[in-house]
């Protein structure tokens, strides 16, 4: 018997929630990559990050000139840096974590929730890709609570697809995942390069 081409689709799974998760470089990078084959293809996207700002971040030169450029079958980009400042700021310019006696401060809180309510509202409006970049992790270390984190997420609707980077993410998202990716780092040379990985 064959199957024909609208059964064909009905049994598709669209894309709804993309996963880039794991220890190893390359989480951002994979997101990347996404945002830039949407906008190519005429898609909108909403990037925010969760865990650095805009002077301190290789990349920022690059998402201002995409999100201003204006041309046909482009798409639109829209970037929020949520202020969470980890880069940078520790001894020698290293990461701040969250678990140091300064680490988790009052206007973190404040700026994690201005960044999912950013995503939220990039949902709600129905962007066509919606970057969490380190959300996973900001929620996993109590920047933002998870009731308030998945009650953000249930405004994603068909076909809007959520992809959201981090080490690792709860089960009740893993669940409800469709593509879920890990990167392992087997080697790293020791510190980040700028204009590469940060």
């Amino acid at each position: 018997m064959m199957t024909t081409e609208t059964e064909t689709q009905a049994k598709a799974v669209h894309e709804r929630i993309r996963l880039y998760l794991g220890t190893g470089c390359g989480k951002t990078t994979a997101a990347f990559g996404v945002m830039l084959r949407a906008l190519s293809k005429g898609k909108n996207v909403t990037l925010a990050f969760f865990d650095k700002l805009e002077e301190n971040s290789s990349e920022g030169e690059a998402l201002r000139v995409l999100a201003s450029h204006q041309a046909p079958g482009f798409g639109r980009l829209r970037v929020k840096y949520s202020g969470v400042n980890r880069l940078g700021t520790g001894p020698k310019g290293s990461f701040r974590l969250y678990s140091s006696p300064n680490g988790i401060l009052p206007e973190d809180k404040a700026e994690a929730l201005a960044g999912l309510e950013f995503v939220a509202e990039a949902l709600k409006r129905g962007d066509d890709i919606v970057i969490g970049d380190e959300i996973l992790d900001v929620a996993r270390v109590g920047l933002v609570e998870w009731d308030t984190v998945k009650a953000a997420f249930d405004h994603r609707k068909d076909p809007t697809v959520l992809v959201l980077t981090g080490r690792r993410a709860p089960d009740w998202l893993m669940e409800q995942a469709t593509t879920i990716s890990t990167t392992t780092q087997l080697r790293h040379h020791g510190k980040a390069i700028e204009g590469m990985d940060c």
